[in-house]
């Protein structure tokens, strides 16, 4: 008599955890993503890689554990991201002049981006991941987090000092624009509150002043800050702001 097998059924909960698991393992972790986590494994740079912290259509950024700690890994995906929008992030850069425009090299030249962006943050004393290694889609900076656990972002926890989170943003904003840089999507989304200090990420689209929509960029990101402080009691004026962040100078901000 032929053994009949069964396959378990899961609970609802568990089936679409692991569905949505299945998913986000097909659309990452495809065989070329596979061999360069293989080769940071093999030069010790990671150990493993742990579990997913954040998701997206264009990225995915997993916590890996290393022999002393933890980092962070981000990976593109090469079918589901926007190549389209970082192209037009990438105009006037003349770190990109001679990039291909296929999809590929796009979402390549985009990590390398991501990465010199935030090698440029630690040059210049801005609180971000800093960069440890790239290659093509995979992106390795720090893990911002405590004891294992990844720091939550300031639309998640908030920060119980709105002011003084402001004014470190702000002057953020200021050091970037005097070393010729704009973050260009600056919100509570992409905004680490790490023991009570504000840490940037998301990197790649920082632009270059001679980007022909940097002035644009940097009043966006005034702007978004702003109308989130004050939905939290802290009010300045954009055109003060503004004014404050393009001088050269030393000017006080009030």
């Amino acid at each position: 008599m032929a053994r009949r097998l069964w396959k378990r059924k899961l609970p609802a909960r568990e089936e679409k955890q692991y569905k949505e698991k299945r998913k986000l393992e097909s659309a990452v972790f495809d065989v070329k993503t596979l061999q360069l986590l293989s080769n940071f494994i093999k030069k010790k740079i990671v150990k493993s890689i742990d579990y997913p912290m954040a998701t997206g259509k264009e990225a995915d950024v997993f916590r890996a554990s290393t022999e002393t700690g933890y980092l962070a890994v981000k990976i593109y995906r090469i079918e589901t991201s926007n190549f389209l929008k970082m192209q037009d992030y990438m105009l006037g850069d003349p770190r990109f002049s001679n990039m291909k425009k296929n999809k590929w090299d796009v979402v390549f030249a985009w990590t390398k981006k991501e990465f010199r962006n935030l090698s440029l943050f630690e040059e210049f004393g801005i609180n971000a991941p800093r960069p440890i290694a790239f290659k093509k889609n995979v992106l390795i900076m720090d893990f911002i987090g405590e004891e294992g656990v990844p720091d939550s972002t300031l639309k998640q926890m908030g920060t119980e000092t709105p002011e003084k989170t402001l004014e470190s943003l702000l002057g953020f904003v200021k050091k970037l624009y005097k070393n010729s840089l704009v973050h260009a999507d600056l919100s509570e989304y992409n905004i680490l509150m790490h023991m009570g200090e504000p840490y940037i990420i998301d990197v790649g689209q920082a632009v270059l002043l001679n980007h022909p929509k940097a002035e644009e960029f940097l009043e966006r990101d005034v702007r978004t800050l702003l109308k989130y402080f004050k939905n939290h009691g802290v009010t300045k004026d954009e055109g003060e702001v503004l004014k404050w962040v393009r001088d050269r100078g030393e000017v006080t901000l009030t």
